[in-house]
């Protein structure tokens, strides 16, 4: 009786043990799936906390959403794992950092570390991670008429430049065909006095040749004076009598654009420099940094000092002054407008004759066909270059200028080019139609090299930071677009507890990875 009863009691005892351990196991895997959602959601809301921390002046200043992972005692991402953790951490166990007290938590999660294995900076790709971005947050406040116009300007512009070229080209042959049209004009001279003669002959020759000298004394050749205002500075010929022109400088040798930068390795989706990106761009240029034609030389979205006054032009002309800026620029325009000047001249029939009548008059009867027509040629570049210079200087008044000249726009007669520098005094208004000076400068930057432009404009992000308070060390190859991290955790066991002690197996937990990817602009 004894040996039945005891019997069914290890039977029953076997058949609990085995459905405790079933159920055990059930809640135990109920449990860990909960525990990996709490741990995804902690995750989740650790690396979306991280980008909350962005650079709120970048925001308020330039419209740009960047996280400083700048430390002096950290890498890039270390300081991003170290943020990740502090975060996590009260998510995953909400008595992280208090005092122990007692309770049962039915998900006893440890963090074990965090990773980031990758990131991208701004300053990736040439600045292509900047320059992506600027244009995805512009593209909503530019509107398609905004973007037309300004893509016929860019149009516009690589002819001018396309021009310009060619007006430098030009130059060099015709001064090369007017020395070799002088020098067989002087052997052609030197003949015909070998040939004479006779007293008559002489004579005749001798009042030939006064009457040439006549002529020649009465009419003054004006690029004599186009050479001596060719050799004075630019900015003194362009510039209203009395402007100051900024003396700022910067040292740029620990710029973004010349210092070996800090690198990132996670790829992302980037904007390509089609026409319509560039444009938007162009527009983000113009509405956050100044030109030399911005009243009192201010930010147009504050009254800040940044530490360049032509910041525009610094992305054109990279140098480290202000006035080595604007030197570089205006000299780029003026050759787009002596390109496109000499254009109107080349098709304009009578603006030709006028030409060549000074010249003929210039070289004399005597002169070979050769002589003149060279000389035309070089009046023709010269007059070409007086119209230009007050076409800048009516850009630097706030005037417009149109790409393409007609004759009745015309502004310098062929009479007061060798009153040029007494007519650039008097050419300060503005007015006028076609291009603006900010439109020129457009034109400039699209026709320069992207990523060089791209990394300038960061200089000038970083430089303008570190005039403010708190920014001294600020650096923008430092600042994170987006990152990719993974966690790992451990969750001891609970419910496998009781069968671990029947079964005198191992209590383990549960290890497993959470990965995920964040950034700014991420879809």
């Amino acid at each position: 009786m004894y040996r039945n009863k005891g019997t069914i009691t290890v039977f029953l005892s076997l058949i609990s043990m085995l459905f405790l351990s079933l159920f055990c196991t059930m809640a135990e895997s109920v449990r860990v799936q909960a525990a990996r959602f709490q741990a995804a959601a902690a995750f989740d809301m650790g690396l979306f906390s991280i980008f909350g921390e962005y650079d709120r002046v970048l925001l308020e200043e330039y419209d740009l959403w960047f996280l400083d992972g700048s430390n002096e005692e950290q890498k890039i991402r270390e300081v991003l794992e170290t943020k990740l953790e502090k975060y996590i951490q009260p998510n995953i166990n909400p008595r992280y950092n208090l005092a122990a007290g007692r309770s049962w938590d039915v998900f006893p999660t440890e963090l074990d570390r965090c990773t980031v294995d990758k990131y991208a900076l701004a300053t990736d790709h040439g600045g292509q991670v900047f320059y992506s971005q600027a244009v995805e947050n512009q593209k909503e406040l530019f509107v398609g008429e905004a973007a037309s116009a300004l893509k016929k300007n860019i149009k516009q512009m690589e002819e001018g430049h396309q021009k310009g070229e060619e007006y430098q080209n030009e130059e060099q042959k015709a001064d090369e065909e007017y020395q070799r049209a002088q020098a067989a004009q002087m052997e052609e001279k030197k003949r015909q006095e070998s040939e004479k003669e006779n007293a008559e002959k002489q004579e005749e020759s001798d009042t030939d040749i006064k009457e040439t000298e006549a002529v020649q004394a009465k009419v003054e050749n004006p690029l004599d004076q186009i050479k001596k205002i060719k050799s004075m500075g630019i900015l003194g010929l362009v510039l209203k009598d009395g402007t100051v022109v900024s003396d700022k400088t910067i040292e740029r040798k620990n710029l973004p654009s010349e210092r070996n930068l800090q690198k990132g390795s996670l790829l992302v989706n980037e904007i390509s420099a089609d026409p319509v990106s560039e444009a938007i761009f162009l527009n983000y240029l113009q509405k956050h940094f100044q030109c030399a034609v911005d009243e009192g030389g201010k930010h147009q979205k504050g009254s800040k000092e940044h530490s360049l006054s032509y910041e525009m032009e610094y992305i054109i002309g990279g140098q480290k002054s202000d006035r080595e800026n604007l030197k570089k620029t205006v000299n780029r325009i003026l050759l787009i407008r002596e390109g496109m000047n000499y254009a109107t001249l080349a098709k304009s029939a009578k603006m030709r004759g006028e030409a060549m009548a000074l010249a003929a008059a210039i070289t004399g009867a005597a002169a070979l066909p050769e002589f003149a027509g060279a000389l035309q040629k070089l009046l023709m570049l010269a007059w070409a270059y007086g119209e230009s210079l007050l076409d800048v200087r009516t850009l630097l008044a706030k005037g417009k200028v149109p790409m393409l000249k007609a004759e009745t726009e015309w502004k310098l007669p062929l009479e007061k080019l060798g009153m040029l520098a007494e007519v650039l005094k008097e050419c300060d208004a503005g007015g006028g139609n076609g291009q603006s000076y900010e439109d020129y400068l457009s034109g400039l930057l699209i026709l320069g090299k992207k990523q060089q432009r791209n990394l300038r404009v960061l200089d000038l992000i970083e430089c303008n930071r570190r005039m403010e308070k708190g920014g001294e060390t600020f650096r923008v190859d430092a600042l994170v677009a987006q990152a990719e991290a993974s966690a790992d955790f451990e969750l001891a066991p609970v419910f496998l507890r009781v069968p671990a002690v029947w079964m005198h197996v191992r209590n383990q937990g549960t290890a497993y990875t959470i990965k995920g990817q964040y950034g700014y602009g991420q879809p």
